[in-house]
């Protein structure tokens, strides 16, 4: 009698391990992303569950099938954790996992697998096995250790479902092929495990769990390499986007609104769901041509009038084209910015300026009649003080002064000065 006897069962799952093996041969050099560590350790422990299984199938005796059913609960129980934890990653981008958590889970790792080196003492895993003569497939009676471990994984698998599946959603609808890997890639696991336990197995005594993982890996292994999952679109642009004080737009190739985001929602006085799904046409008054304003084919920007929904608000409307690695145009963002402050600054800014250049001109221009006395030669000013007249073209005007004298007053109070500097003028000339 051979111990170990391969046939077309133990043949599914060394496929199953080839291809678990190759996803994580791919992942391994993206494990910096974020998420992406967890999805590798996700295939090597589906690669060991399902090698396990492999030669479980294979096996002849009832021992060796217990022996290698133990062996692949290595798999069994650290798959569903790190699904979880990559769903986890994947919809909250900005946070990791806590060391508490990663603590929680060796612990009751480390209690799984000695519950099941040990079932021989308990049978509180499988009390019982039964090995159909024909397959040599082994069917196994579940206990009470069993469905408390079900449950457990079954949370983890449920939690990292929700998780990207709420990932999906909330990344909007622009992101279709993301959303579909995500959405695909989550279900395969949990449908695998439900045809195992409670649908109508196709081939009685086969565990389709590990292949449904396997096949979720390679989605979203494909979604990491090819549809950059964890890159600017969408992770950050939930970060980003959704807390921008400037309203966002996303338009497909037909002009037809398929993202926005809350700030949008604000400045438009609109529900978000009225908004994604309706014509951009719908949105802004026929105010400017938006038609020709979209058909741009470069950043372009526009003020735009607003006062039928904002009557005190100025706003900017700016406009980019999205281009696939084809560069081909397969959508449009617009960006509302509120620009009233800015208004506002630049009008107070004209306003000074305007005001100062006519404080300017009235100090420094002197213009019409100067009230002069007859006698003295002061000038009045407009408060009704006099001046001498140095002083008021002083303050009024660039002017300055330097002093000297005059020939006609230098004979009259200086004579004496007066013929010396004509002596001296005398003689140069003569």
């Amino acid at each position: 009698m051979h111990i170990y006897s391969f046939d077309i069962y133990s043949y599914i799952f060394f496929a199953t391990t080839i291809i678990a093996v190759i996803v994580g041969f791919a992942l391994w050099p993206r494990r910096e992303i974020k998420g992406a560590l967890w999805l590798f350790f996700l295939e090597v422990a589906a690669a060991q569950w399902a090698f396990s299984l492999a030669i479980e199938t294979a096996a002849a005796t009832e021992s060796l099938k217990y022996f290698w059913s133990a062996v692949a609960y290595f798999g069994t129980t650290s798959v569903p954790v790190f699904f979880f934890l990559f769903g986890f990653e994947y919809h909250h981008s900005k946070n990791s996992i806590s060391r508490k958590a990663l603590y929680f889970f060796a612990v009751i790792y480390i209690v799984i697998m000695v519950m099941t080196f040990t079932n021989h003492l308990h049978h509180l895993l499988w009390p019982s096995i039964t090995i159909n003569s024909e397959t040599n497939l082994a069917v196994y009676s579940h206990g009470l250790f069993w469905w408390l471990l079900y449950a457990y994984e079954y949370i983890l698998i449920f939690g990292g479902f929700y998780f990207l599946i709420n990932a999906a959603f909330r990344y909007g609808a622009f992101y279709t092929l993301q959303n579909l890997a995500l959405i695909v890639g989550a279900i395969l696991p949990i449908t695998g495990n439900l045809i195992y336990v409670f649908g109508k197995n196709p081939i009685s005594g086969i565990d389709w769990t590990p292949v449904g993982f396997a096949l979720s890996g390679v989605l979203l292994a494909w979604g990491i390499l090819n549809l950059k999952f964890f890159k600017l679109a969408p992770i950050a642009r939930t970060v980003i986007v959704e807390n921008m004080v400037d309203g966002v737009i996303v338009l497909d190739s037909k002009n037809q609104i398929v993202d926005t985001n809350p700030a949008c929602s604000i400045i438009l006085q609109r529900d978000i769901k009225q908004i994604i799904g309706s014509d951009i046409y719908q949105l802004f008054p026929l105010t400017f041509d938006l038609d020709q304003f979209l058909q741009s084919i470069d950043y372009l920007q526009k003020e735009i009038d607003l006062s039928n929904i904002k009557p005190v608000h100025n706003y900017e409307l700016r406009l980019s084209i999205i281009h696939d690695r084809f560069n081909r145009m397969i959508g449009k963002i617009l960006v509302l910015r509120d620009i009233t402050e800015q208004k506002k600054i630049e009008a107070e800014r004209e306003k000074l300026i305007t005001e100062l250049q006519n404080a300017t001109n009235k100090a420094k221009t002197l213009s019409g009649l100067l009230p002069i006395c007859a006698s003295c030669k002061k000038i009045r000013d407009d408060e009704g003080y006099w001046h001498n007249v140095e002083e008021y073209i002083q303050t009024h005007s660039e002017a300055d002064f330097t002093h000297g004298i005059c020939p006609e007053c230098m004979q009259k109070y200086y004579p004496d000065i007066a013929a010396k500097v004509k002596s001296r003028q005398d003689k140069k000339t003569g």
